[in-house]
């Protein structure tokens, strides 16, 4: 803006950005308040709703920066800071994040959702037994206006992280599906008590019931999809980045030589080839990132809600190309550890900007996670996220995406490395876990990275994991997910239908 924005106009920006977010458009609430935040630091509600934005794109480190800020100005306002405790977690900093929740309870000490989220970064923080004391605690002590349908239905989603080690999935079911079915509870929890009991039926061999539950589950949370829309973006995507135009694109004089991408669908393994190559002394992981998001969204603005596929080339210029890079390699190298060679982006929707990749961080490389289709895709049906996900609203709409996603994949494949898209390695997810080594060494070799027999170790790491896979990843390696799909058969007729090509018996 070229005069400083006066406080009147900090104010309609911010409503605007309000209404954006209520209408689904986070990334569009971002980019218009972004220009005002170095006038707008004083006005709380304007941190606030960015600090929200940013957290609803994803971008949780820069969101708890904000969220600090705006705790700096309302130390005492709980809900702000229990909000910023959110984040935090997300971002991985679990001790930040206990330490405000715990604040927020020196102030209030029942506050519903703090305690809730006490308990539930304690579990991440694998002390399971001072979050059963936290819960039962609460559950004797709390005052009686916290004691509603919607506290006790929250009470129980968040034991059922207890499930199977310290309670047993039968003794916890019946209590979570009569929770699921209380019209008093807000339909989002309902939701999560949907896919959380599915699980729990899953675990109990209850396979029919598990998938009926889980159906409710989704059209609960009604995540919008347009399966043939999503499609033509794939296909324009590809299309685009396989022309002939694309030799005479600019590349960035960075050197993104130090950068790994592991990409492929959600629960395909990614999170296990992360944690087992984070063992390596020279190699960092980053988690799920959405550096190359911001990339792809800042040359072509995506329908809203939906991810970035960038099909029009236009505005990747030198400019635009250069300052993007030095940005993204900039964000990057401020989280870079010393002595570490390569640091990791396991975010698996990548897979859509292989090719961009090339151009922004040349010299990086990239691994694909492979894993049975059907086994891949009953994970995903199964799995909850905080995110919207409407790919995985049902078998047909899974089937759709998981074609189109390894027909991108198979068009990357095609193309020239390193000059059309980074050099990229594939690794299944049932060799990785059936005879890990070799794996691990052809994976090393690839990376030019001496062979360490730490990677085999990967449950030997302390670090948390905070994607949907935490849980896993502390196991050691185990085969009993191989093949899960046949307890589900008669199910997969529309997987089989779109994405049987892909099936490999």
């Amino acid at each position: 803006m070229a005069t400083n924005p006066t406080p009147q106009k900090i104010a309609q920006l911010t409503q605007q950005a309000v209404g954006l977010m209520k209408a689904g458009q986070p990334q569009r609430a971002v980019m218009l308040l972004s220009p005002v935040m170095q006038h707008a630091s004083k006005y709380l509600p304007t941190v606030v709703t960015y600090a929200r934005a940013l957290g609803m794109i994803g971008q949780h480190a820069r969101s708890a920066d904000v969220y600090a800020l705006a705790c700096r100005q309302a130390p005492s306002k709980i809900d702000l800071r229990t909000e910023y405790a959110i984040v935090l977690k997300r971002s991985g900093h679990y001790d930040k994040a206990l330490e405000n929740i715990k604040h927020v309870r020196s102030i209030q000490q029942w506050y519903s959702k703090a305690v809730f989220m006490h308990a539930d970064v304690l579990m991440d923080m694998s002390r399971y037994e001072e979050a059963a004391a936290i819960l039962n605690d609460y559950e004797q002590h709390a005052p009686a206006h916290e004691q509603t349908a919607q506290n006790a239905a929250q009470l129980c989603s968040t034991r059922v992280r207890f499930v199977p080690k310290q309670i047993s999935a039968a003794a916890l079911i019946d209590d979570v599906l009569a929770h699921s079915a209380n019209e008093k509870v807000s339909t989002n929890l309902r939701s999560v008590l949907c896919a959380r009991g599915a699980n729990m039926l899953d675990m109990l061999d209850r396979c029919d019931e598990a998938i009926q539950v889980q159906a409710r589950a989704k059209a609960l949370r009604g995540s919008p999809w347009d399966a043939k829309a999503h499609t033509r973006r794939m296909q324009a995507g590809v299309k685009a980045w396989t022309s002939d135009e694309v030799a005479a694109l600019p590349v960035s004089t960075i050197d993104g030589s130090g950068h790994i991408f592991i990409v492929g669908m959600p629960r395909s393994g990614t999170s296990l080839l992360e944690q087992m190559l984070s063992r390596h002394s020279e190699i960092q992981p980053l988690g799920e990132r959405n550096d190359m998001t911001v990339v792809a969204g800042s040359t072509q603005q995506p329908p809203v809600g939906l991810l970035p596929i960038v099909s029009d080339l236009s505005r990747w210029t030198p400019e635009h190309c250069q300052k993007i890079a030095e940005h993204t390699k900039a964000v990057i190298d401020k989280l870079r550890e010393p002595g570490k060679r390569y640091v990791i982006d396991k975010q698996p929707f990548n897979f859509a900007h292989v090719p961009l990749m090339a151009r922004v961080l040349p010299g990086c490389r990239v691994i694909h996670m492979l894993r049975d289709p059907r086994d891949t895709c009953i994970s995903y049906y199964m799995q909850w996220f905080t995110g919207s996900h409407g790919q995985a609203n049902s078998f047909d709409t899974l089937g759709q995406y998981y074609r189109d996603y390894r027909q991108m994949m198979d068009a990357w494949e095609q193309l020239e490395a390193p000059t059309m898209r980074p050099e990229m390695m594939s690794v299944r997810y049932e060799d990785l876990v059936r005879n890990p080594e070799p794996i691990a060494r052809q994976l090393l070799d690839f990376l030019g990275l001496d062979y360490d027999p730490a990677v085999l170790d990967h449950t030997a790491s302390d670090r948390i994991v905070s994607t949907a896979s935490r849980d896993q990843v502390k196991k050691k390696l185990y085969t009993t997910s191989i093949a899960k799909w046949k307890r589900f058969e008669k199910h997969l007729g529309p997987l089989q239908e779109h994405a049987g090509q892909y099936f490999t018996d």
